[in-house]
């Protein structure tokens, strides 16, 4: 199998060390992401905007946000795709169809919206609260404290455990023996 169609097709098997692969390929990327955040924006400027030192509608106005955001955009593009292009063959080698990606992709990210936005208030808080630290004032009572959303704690915990599922089918579990309706054994022994 070559590397092209390891990444990119969605037809076929492959096995659990291959699956694996794609965690040195995310850290790869993370690690990509971080140097661009770094060599484009700064992680200081990103201080600056969440306390805001920095208004937001200037932030993303500036040459080297709109930058950063378009290759942002196309490696995260890219690196979605491979790993869903990965995963559709390891679901392949559990003799699962990709629709199984709707399940351990889809819904724990779906799930994941309420947290990500109380996370948004919980962040737009701590800005506030460390805004009047800085100007050496107690802390405004204006300001509530963020309660937690037991809805929002609820849906990250099945997000949870459906990530957890899909970890032990997609790493762990090994594929079926022998040829299924997606292909050969990616272990069968070439002869």
């Amino acid at each position: 199998m070559s590397l092209v169609h390891y990444l990119f097709s969605f037809g076929g098997r492959i096995n659990r060390a291959k699956q694996w692969g794609i965690v040195l390929i995310g850290l790869v990327g993370a690690i990509l992401q971080a140097a661009l955040v770094q060599s484009t924006i700064g992680a200081g400027t990103l201080i600056d905007v969440v306390s805001k030192k920095i208004a937001l509608d200037a932030f993303l106005a500036s040459a080297n946000t709109q930058m950063f955001l378009a290759v942002w955009g196309v490696l995260f593009v890219i690196l979605l795709y491979i790993r869903l292009a990965v995963d559709t063959k390891r679901l392949h080698d559990r003799n699962k169809s990709a629709w199984w990606l709707l399940v351990f992709v889809v819904a724990p990210l779906a799930l994941n919206i309420p947290s990500l936005l109380q996370a948004s208030a919980s962040l737009s808080h701590v800005a506030d609260v460390i805004r009047a630290a800085q100007q050496g004032l107690p802390r405004p009572p204006h300001i509530p404290r963020v309660t937690p959303n037991p809805l929002a704690t609820l849906m990250g915990g099945a997000a949870g455990i459906l990530s957890l599922w899909a970890f032990v089918e997609l790493y762990c579990l090994r594929g079926t023996s022998g040829d299924n309706r997606f292909g050969s054994d990616p272990l069968a022994p070439k002869g």
